[in-house]
């Protein structure tokens, strides 16, 4: 491979956001069940959940349901409940002050703008009539951030969506990022704009972390009960991981111009590493790329090489397993049954109690992962235990 066919590679694997359905593998249900909520729900707010890198940014750049304004919003800022909000208002403002001309929108997302600039930025210093202290060689400046006016805040998002709604009679809000935040501070955020976002017209769609997905559908089963985020939420949508055959597909459709650069088996053992993450696929993939440049193509005996390699490096120094910690990940890795698992580490010698204690604590650290009632080592553990 020369220098331009390397760099070319290295870009089609290179993990970003799809903008393109020809790359698309195994979302169009979710599409088209998001677009068909935009389309004929009244009004409501919709979580899209699921790990990390398995996909949400995706799903919302590919929401268009054809009817009404959408309206995408990115947040970044996230010290707190109030920045999360204020950051939230401050990108809604701006998307409306680059596609608007005039009118009283336009002016109320200019006044958001100035409110949350002012808010964020104003500090007050305790200088030197008191504020410094100095004892030998040591000093200490005193700062005093002002609390933010999260009550404007909220007033002047309402007025945005209130005036958005007049003028497009249909708004399609969608929020990214929210994802990665806890869970209980989510809750939080989404607590306090459960009214605010309680519009005829107006149709939310947020990233959100799995474990809502969970404590959503625990609610849900509650017998003549509402649980607190059946009363936010009016559905959730989970992103299953793919499966090895389409994280494969995933791969060979970025490298369509190269074929033939990763063999079969180099390709089931990104797929096997990455436990159906699509960025964990892509990152190795770059991984086994940047490690063999001088190489024409990728064997699978290469891609095993380069990715315990890899795994060693980034994952063995935080990683110390104890003899029956192996023995358990190594029983795992032949039997995915939890049942016969534990008669396998009987057979060893291992309690019964003690190996269901450790099959549950190995999977709550994330060195196991279940799906569909079967147990299977991580990607990531399985190459630095297998030998």
């Amino acid at each position: 491979m020369n220098e331009n066919e390397i760099r070319e590679i290295l870009q089609a694997l290179y993990d970003t956001p799809l903008s393109s359905k020809n790359l698309l593998v195994n979302r169009d249900e979710e599409i088209n069940s998001l677009n068909a909520i935009c389309f004929y729900q009244p009004k409501g707010v919709y979580g899209l959940c699921g790990e990390t890198g398995v996909g949400k940014t995706t799903i919302l750049n590919f929401i268009e349901p054809g009817v009404g304004k959408r309206v995408y919003v990115r947040l970044t800022e996230k010290e707190s409940k109030e920045i999360i909000i204020g950051d939230m208002l401050y990108k809604l403002a701006k998307e409306i002050e680059k596609h608007e001309e005039k009118g009283k929108l336009l002016t109320t997302a200019k006044k958001s703008i100035e409110f949350i600039i002012e808010e964020r930025s104003e500090t007050r210093s305790i200088g030197a009539s008191g504020g410094i202290f100095v004892s030998g060689n040591f000093s200490k400046t005193t700062t005093h951030t002002r609390k933010f006016n999260i009550y404007h805040a909220y007033e002047l998002l309402d007025d945005i969506l209130n005036l958005l709604i007049e003028k497009y009679n249909r708004i399609i809000l969608l929020i990214d990022e929210l994802d990665k935040e806890k869970k209980e501070e989510v809750l939080i955020i989404l607590d306090s704009l459960k009214n605010i976002f309680d519009k005829q017209g107006l149709i939310v769609i947020l990233s959100l972390p799995f474990a809502i997905y969970r404590e959503y559908a625990k609610d849900r089963l509650r017998w003549n009960e509402s649980g607190n985020l059946e009363n936010i939420l009016k559905d959730t949508y989970f992103l299953e991981p793919l499966s090895n055959e389409q994280i494969q597909e995933v791969i060979l459709k970025r490298l369509r111009k190269y074929p033939d650069f990763l063999d079969s088996d180099a390709l089931y053992e990104i797929a096997r590493y990455s436990d159906g993450n699509p960025r964990d696929a892509l990152w190795i993939s770059q991984q086994i790329v940047l490690n063999n440049l001088h190489k024409k193509r990728i064997t699978g005996n290469i891609a095993v090489k380069t990715i315990k390699k890899i795994t060693k490096k980034y994952f063995e120094n935080s990683l110390q397993l104890t003899d029956l910690q192996e023995a358990v990940l190594n029983t795992i890795t032949q039997y995915g049954n939890r049942n016969i698992i534990v008669k396998k580490l009987e057979e060893k010698g291992i309690k019964r109690q003690t190996a269901y204690t450790y099959i549950n604590r190995l999977k709550e650290n994330g060195l196991i992962i279940e799906r569909n009632g079967q147990l299977k080592v991580s990607g990531k553990i399985f190459y630095i235990i297998s030998k």
